[in-house]
């Protein structure tokens, strides 16, 4: 399966997360660290984290993934839904 199917391709120079299951938003350029889990209650959603190919991250996968879980608590305390994608700040 290729990217084409993506609506929207993004290619920030920052790590990304992108929420997989979705086809809006995918990320080509980015290489996979992993997934990460939103633990909220009846949540499960899943994003790939990964950082650009050619800059790689001055973060690590780990930090990444705490960064991302914070954000992902942060949409369930606003009742809002989560994104397709995230910029993880570098």
């Amino acid at each position: 399966m290729g990217y084409e199917q993506y609506k929207k391709k993004i290619a920030p120079l920052c790590p990304v997360a992108v929420k997989l299951g979705q086809a809006e938003v995918c990320a080509p350029g980015h290489n996979n660290w992993g997934v990460v889990t939103c633990d909220a209650p009846g949540c499960g959603a899943k994003f790939a984290i990964g950082p650009d190919m050619i800059y790689g991250s001055r973060i690590s996968d780990v930090q990444a993934a705490k960064d991302l879980a914070s954000l992902l608590t942060e949409d369930h305390k606003r009742n809002s839904p989560h994104q397709n994608a995230y910029e993880l700040k570098d």
